[in-house]
């Protein structure tokens, strides 16, 4: 980092990028493995055209993306702390992915079908003044947009959670899953082999995904 980036405060470290806040308000995301962001930046510019609520992209060059700040709780922080609202924020998640149906993929994405965010979870959405933003498009790609739905689901149903907690996770899940296609189902095997893919899951993730799989296909 350079003397002038010094003033940056780290928010968040991902696997694969640092998100720092610059002193001037906006938010800077810089790639640790070299990856050039002006694709995502070129996305994020397409999905505000079409409605999709994403961050104001203000520039990008390289590894670094820089844009808006958008202040708030992410949907994970907000079911944690606020487990009533589970059922209201599982319909916020579904009528993002209702939104995304209706938005045409680019073709610079790889791929063939329609748009997909494939990481689209309660992390990835922050509760913004004005509404839910989703960030983090790194993996966008085209393709079955149940495939993504599944995607949202798994991360919901597999992820560990505090007992008390397991309530407002179940809420969650099926406040989700009654604002999106039924046939979801169906694409489940495909969703789990994506996440099991991206990199290594503890054993009792793997059962919990395995699971929820084998429930689907009964």
């Amino acid at each position: 980092m350079t003397p002038r980036d010094e003033a940056h405060r780290l928010l968040a470290s991902g696997r694969e990028a640092d998100v720092y806040l610059r002193p001037d308000g906006l938010l800077l995301k810089r790639s640790r493995t070299g990856r050039d962001l002006r694709q995502e930046a070129r996305l994020m510019r397409h999905l505000s055209a079409h409605g999709i609520p994403v961050p104001r992209v203000r520039d990008a060059s390289g590894t670094d993306l820089v844009m808006e700040y958008v202040p708030g709780p992410r949907m994970s922080q907000e079911l944690d702390a606020k487990p009533w609202r589970a059922g209201a924020l599982g319909r916020e998640l579904a009528e993002l992915h209702r939104c995304l149906d209706d938005v045409p993929a680019p073709d610079f994405l790889p791929g063939d079908g329609r748009l997909l965010h494939l990481d689209l979870h309660p992390g990835n959405v922050v509760l913004g003044p004005a509404g839910p933003v989703v960030v983090d498009w790194a993996n966008a790609a085209r393709g079955d947009r149940k495939v993504d739905v599944a995607l949202s689901w798994l991360a919901i149903a597999v992820a560990p959670l505090r007992p008390f907690k397991r309530l407002a996770r179940t809420l969650m899940m099926k406040s989700f899953l009654a604002g999106v296609d039924v046939e979801v189902r169906r694409a489940m095997p495909a969703a789990a082999a994506i996440r099991l893919a991206r990199h290594a899951r503890d054993a009792a993730e793997v059962d919990a995904v395995n699971r929820l799989v084998a429930r689907c296909s009964d």
